[in-house]
């Protein structure tokens, strides 16, 4: 086949080739020029390129690449344009699905040439053909034709497979611009669909990509934007110094660099400055420089921020406020118990004269007066009372003096002291205690406290002869008090304020009951001081259960 010196055109073939694996960046231009070479300096009289259907198929077609005496051969060229080159099938298919360099040397009576079948004689004798072999696989096949019969050369077919992996560096490379086209496309798609402003710009100034967000947020469009500097657009005119001064301080040496972090800025739109929050990066190729930004308007978010600030502000005056008056109520409150003890006193000392006669007789209607006068005056007194163990729970824990106490003893005496009042309402206080029940280490005095509001609150809301129970049981290390009435009962929505002090229903609001809402206030800190629980069961209609549950402790523990 090869008709001068052999080792200067195979040396010579070898250099052309290299020279363009180096020099091309697509497998199509390289196999072009290989073609040429192979056929310029070999003698063959054709050089046809075939590469896959569809990238990283295994099937070949024509790339329609031709070079040589291509006009000796139209009736090849036009069958060879549609046909398909299954792998493994044909002299394009072998070399296809091996990588491995063939030759055909009588194409004419060979059955794998696959085109011979499509009808008129090709004009071929025979054939040859290498792949071009990248890390994926065969990229392209090279495919060499001759008027005559040749017999294969085997020098020629080993330089063949040294030229495939000399091209199959611009398959590799060509898959990496591919690869990196793609990337920088989806970077492009990210970058444009982005919320965020994003501008892109040279060492001087100029700027080079500006993105969707980026028109919104300045009210300039891309095309406005790209080739103008970015100072001159979005800098405030009282900043562009100190930025010309940060650029060239960074060009110079690098210092001042902010890369990776998020920033607060000023920036410029239709001549106002507002708000910005950054993140600035720089890429360097070379020495070409350039710098990207992320911007986003905070406008929003300083105004929601400051409006927040105002109204935390506000809301600690009003504290403060709610605080101090509060502080004047319990000052009120404390002065007021304390000065009202001592007319009551006074009062209930006369009054006491007056009853049993020491100041001289008192006619029977007058006694009925001084009696009902005497009844207030109690009631005057509870209520300071109430007021004073209130007010100071506020700010300092119920203090108790603990003691044991035989509880039957104490629940008998607080019900022998609301039952006037419930005979009043001809209402019966009825007492359960069970076996177990005996004594407990307590305050008597806060206890009967407690206990009693819970019998005054059923005597206060049942109807008139309504019968009430008290009920006390002991089980393991506790013991149960518990007061049941039956009257109208109380909603859930009141049931969850029951216990909150001046706390009254609206039921009571409505019947105008007596109290000033204390009562089960006092039982709850009562309760709550001795480590237990007041707890309500009740629904409209059924009634009402309050429950005491206290532990069983030492006389000792405070």
């Amino acid at each position: 086949m090869l008709t001068t010196d052999q080792d200067t055109a195979l040396l010579g073939l070898l250099e052309e080739v290299t020279r363009a694996a180096n020099e091309a960046d697509r497998v199509i231009d390289a196999g072009r020029l290989a073609l040429g070479a192979v056929c310029r300096l070999t003698g063959w009289s054709v050089g046809h390129l075939c590469v896959p259907i569809r990238p990283q198929d295994t099937t070949f077609v024509s790339a329609g690449i031709w070079t040589g005496d291509v006009g000796d051969f139209p009736t090849l060229r036009a069958v060879s344009s549609s046909t398909v080159f299954p792998p493994g099938v044909g002299l394009v298919g072998r070399v296809a699905a091996t990588g491995r360099p063939a030759w055909t040397a009588d194409a004419s009576v060979e059955p794998g040439f696959l085109r011979h079948g499509a009808g008129p004689d090709l004009g071929v004798g025979s054939a040859a053909a290498f792949a071009i072999t990248g890390r994926q696989g065969v990229a392209a096949v090279l495919e060499f034709l001759d008027r005559h019969p040749q017999v294969p050369d085997e020098r020629l077919l080993g330089v063949m497979a040294d030229l495939g992996v000399q091209l199959g560096r611009v398959a590799d490379r060509e898959e990496v611009n591919a690869r990196l086209a793609a990337g920088a496309h989806h970077l492009a798609q990210v970058i444009s669909a982005s919320v965020e402003a994003f501008v892109s710009m040279t060492a001087d100034g100029t700027i080079e990509e500006w993105n969707h967000a980026a028109e919104r947020t300045f009210g300039i469009s891309r095309e406005e934007a790209l080739g103008r500097r970015l100072v001159d657009l979005i800098v405030p005119p009282r900043l562009r110094g100190a930025y010309h001064d940060g650029v060239a301080r960074f060009l110079a040496n690098g210092t001042g660099q902010v890369g990776g972090q998020r920033l607060e800025a000023t920036a410029w739109r239709d001549g106002a400055e507002f708000p910005v929050e950054l993140v600035v990066w720089t890429a360097q190729d070379g020495d070409r420089v350039q710098f990207h930004a992320f911007l986003h308007d905070i406008s929003d978010r300083q105004r929601a921020e400051q409006a927040l600030r105002g109204a935390y502000r506000q809301e600690k005056h009003t504290v403060e406020q709610l605080t101090e008056l509060d502080r004047v109520k319990d000052d009120f409150i404390d002065t007021i118990s304390h000065e009202l003890r001592t007319p009551l006193t006074s009062i209930a000392g006369y009054l006491e004269v007056l009853t049993e006669g020491d100041a001289g007789p008192v006619p029977p209607v007058q006694q009925r007066m001084l009696h009902t006068i005497g009844r207030n005056v109690g009631r005057m007194r509870e209520l300071v009372a109430d007021l004073s163990v209130v007010n100071g729970a506020e700010t300092r824990p119920l203090a108790l003096v603990l003691e044991p106490i035989s509880l039957p003893y104490l629940i008998s005496r607080t019900v022998d002291a609301v039952t006037p009042i419930a005979q009043l309402r001809q209402q019966h206080i009825t007492t359960q205690i069970e076996a177990g029940v005996d004594v407990l280490a307590s305050d008597p005095d806060h206890l009967a406290r407690a206990i009693q509001a819970l019998l005054s609150n059923a005597v206060k809301f049942s109807p008139d002869g309504a019968p009430i129970l008290l009920r006390a049981t002991a089980a393991e290390d506790s013991v149960w008090i518990a007061v049941t009435d039956r009257g109208a009962g109380i909603h859930a929505a009141d049931q969850v304020r029951i216990f909150e002090r001046f706390y009254r229903t609206e039921a009571a609001t409505r019947d105008a009951a007596q109290g000033a809402g204390l009562g089960l206030t006092i039982a709850r800190l009562v309760v709550e001081a001795h480590g237990g629980r007041l707890t309500v069961r009740s629904a409209p209609g059924q009634g009402s259960t309050f429950t005491i549950q206290l532990p069983v402790r030492p006389v000792t523990e405070r």
